[in-house]
């Protein structure tokens, strides 16, 4: 008995290494999709945290503002360096920079400002630094205004 084996193609497996390259190409791509999706909210998560904590920054700075307007030279004095923490739950500090006349732009600036250099002189102005610091979620934001007061 004569057993004929038939020539086969090799075509045997071509469909299923087509299938399997295009399982694999497929699914690179959707952990590619899955992976730009993840960082994206990641990145929007991040940018939130920080748009709130400027806003709570912000809080601090008007606060400060406040207390350097509503308060006397003596009472500023005493605060000045001092970590404060505002309403809006952000951190503060001011710090007295320089004495200038307010009447215009001559003159030099008083450095560094001592207490002995205020003398009750009408149109001084008292520059203050003022720094607020606000953290959210690891989100941090730091701010630092320039603000005058006349005396």
């Amino acid at each position: 008995m004569k057993i004929f084996f038939k020539k086969s193609d090799d075509n045997r497996g071509v469909a299923l290494l087509a299938v399997f390259l295009v399982m694999i190409i497929g699914l690179i791509i959707a952990a590619l999709c899955f992976y730009l999706i993840n960082r994206g909210n990641q990145t929007y998560s991040i940018m939130k945290n920080y748009a709130k904590a400027i806003n709570i920054a912000q809080g601090g700075v008007a606060e400060a503002i406040v207390f350097i307007d509503n308060n006397s030279y003596d009472s500023i004095e005493v605060k000045l360096g001092s970590e404060e923490t505002a309403a809006s739950g952000a951190k503060y500090r001011i710090w007295r920079v320089f004495w200038n006349n307010l009447s215009g732009f001559g003159g030099a600036p008083v450095f560094p400002p001592t207490s002995g250099a205020y003398s009750g002189i009408a149109n001084i102005g008292v520059y203050y630094l003022i720094h607020s610091q606000a953290t959210v979620k690891g989100s941090q934001a730091d701010l630092y205004v320039m603000y005058v007061k006349g005396y």
